[in-house]
């Protein structure tokens, strides 16, 4: 695929790598980051199949783990920090409700930064701290 294919072509292209992506980290990633992936990739090597080239991105990507979404854990870290709960117990589904509630309120904020119609702050943070 050509850097000048149509812009639809481009962005079904990365959001097939997206998604692929997203499979191989078992459904836990941040979609908007692997999209501007996808797109930035798409100019280099769009003439291969998306599938392909995310998983050879996966692979060699040196810490997948930092792209891998996975909330409760950083929340769960976060409340044991604090002393909500003791260093290796797990947090019930109420203080996992709570923590998302507040990350929606940052993302609130957030959405008052950027564009709006694309990528902001509020979408960057939903991404990585709302539900999966």
């Amino acid at each position: 695929m050509s850097e000048f294919a149509p812009r639809n072509a481009r962005l079904e292209w990365a959001s097939l790598f997206a998604a692929e992506w997203t499979r191989l980290a078992g459904g836990r990633a941040d979609h908007e980051f692997l999209i501007d992936q996808g797109l930035s990739l798409v100019r280099v090597v769009g003439d291969r199949q998306p599938a392909d080239v995310a998983r050879q991105h996966f692979e060699n990507t040196p810490e997948p783990e930092q792209l891998v979404r996975d909330p409760e854990t950083n929340f769960t870290a976060l409340a044991a920090e604090v002393g909500i709960i003791k260093p290796g117990e797990r947090l019930d589904q109420m203080h996992i409700e709570f923590a998302h509630g507040i990350a929606e309120l940052c993302a609130a904020v957030g959405d008052g930064y950027g564009d709006s119609a694309s990528a902001n702050a509020g979408r960057h943070i939903r991404a990585l701290y709302g539900p999966v």
